[in-house]
């Protein structure tokens, strides 16, 4: 197998090799305090990071496990609940809150397009009985970001509502402030804008979250919250099943370095590469999927030129630079490809995606000629540094 492969997807993505290698460290058992002490030092970095004051807990999970906790630790069988789509991740929300026998009413979005509060108080006015509203953050089926700024403010006045922001791919990437924007329940995992590997998700929670989550009986038992707060309030903070304890040292690792660097210096150089991205892919005359006010900086669905399917530049982009970047989801599946612009990467590492795609589209028969596209994005990174 090729170990230099470079991730350039939304996730998991490109992590520096001495957080790969803090997970070879020595195994701690789960119910010791050298591992209580790196457990709490993680949820408090994380903390930090969502920036906020209130509960925050790790379950062993991918996001998918998270998003399933957020729904059974604060609905009951029969609640209506208001889904934002704006994509293939909202969707999925749809089906785990069906799966728990939610009443799901859906609002649904065209692809590319971002969710808008007026909607959503609309909604809401429409539905009194409706106890929680679900946005994704970042939704990288679509390259869309949905501000959760005014949807916060809007739940905040309703307090029989809770707001659900699904972060797996946009916390840590993206600016955020969980407090600041009234969110309620914020979840997100590892192996995203945590720069770590998988096998972590984090779900954190508000007060008006967490009365919640007390008057709830929890459908599930492995993601009931309930146990993580009696283990974490332990003299010796615990987690309640046997943690991934070595993606735990990792994500301490990458944590440390994120802080380190500052989150808000971490986006503002996501912001940079995205910016040169889509320059490039403009000058290759090549359309950009997502409508201009809902772009994300995590990264950019790009339409494939006619008569040539994204499947064949996907594959290569792999088999000739290895490279990888990623195919479209959802109903979008045959049209698109996705490039990442987060994770352990910088502007070296765009310009040789850039220039190897030049290269794979020259060869597919859409470009006459190679360069236009680095020549964009250079004049992008030279201007802005």
């Amino acid at each position: 197998m090729d170990q230099n492969i470079l991730l350039m997807t939304p996730g998991p993505v490109t992590i520096e090799s001495d957080v790969l290698l803090a997970g070879a460290h020595p195994l701690r058992h789960h119910r010791s305090r050298e591992f209580g002490q790196l457990y709490s030092d993680c949820i408090e970095r994380l903390k930090r990071i969502f920036r906020t004051q209130q509960r925050l807990y790790l379950t062993t999970s991918s996001g998918t496990g998270v998003m399933e906790a957020a729904i059974a630790n604060h609905f009951s069988p029969g609640d209506s609940i208001l889904i934002i789509e704006t994509g293939k991740f909202g969707e999925r929300f749809t089906e785990i809150a069906r799966a728990f026998k939610l009443n799901v009413i859906p609002l649904k979005y065209p692809w590319g397009h971002r969710a808008r509060a007026e909607d959503i108080a609309r909604e809401l006015d429409r539905n009194p009985l409706i106890r929680g509203v679900t946005v994704t953050f970042n939704e990288t089926s679509t390259g869309v970001y949905n501000d959760p700024t005014p949807i916060g403010k809007l739940i905040k006045e309703r307090p029989d509502v809770i707001f659900i922001l699904d972060g797996v791919s946009g916390f840590g990437a993206l600016p955020f402030d969980m407090d600041g924007c009234n969110v309620d329940v914020a979840i997100s995992a590892s192996h995203k804008g945590f720069l770590s590997p998988p096998g972590i998700g984090m779900i954190a929670q508000s007060d008006k979250a967490f009365a919640r989550m007390e008057k709830t009986e929890c459908h599930g038992y492995y993601f009931d919250l309930k146990h993580y707060v009696r283990n974490q309030a332990l003299p010796l903070p615990g987690y309640p099943w046997t943690p991934a304890i070595s993606v735990m040292f990792s994500l301490h690792s990458a944590l440390e370095k994120i802080e380190a660097k500052g989150v808000d210096s971490i986006c503002s150089h996501y912001h940079r590469l995205a910016e040169g991205l889509r320059a490039a892919v403009e000058a290759m005359g090549l359309r950009i999927f997502t409508q201009p006010d809902a772009r994300s900086d995590v990264l950019t669905v790009i339409e494939a030129p006619p008569g040539i399917p994204p499947s064949k530049i996907v594959k290569e982009m792999y088999d000739s630079y290895s490279i990888m970047i990623a195919t479209g989801q959802g109903e979008i599946t045959g049209s698109v490809f996705r490039i990442a612009t987060i994770g352990a990467i910088g502007e070296r590492d765009m310009i040789g995606t850039v220039g190897s795609l030049e290269l794979v589209l020259r060869k597919l028969g859409h470009l006459k000629e190679a360069g236009h596209g680095v020549a964009a994005m250079l004049d992008v990174f030279a201007h802005s540094a």
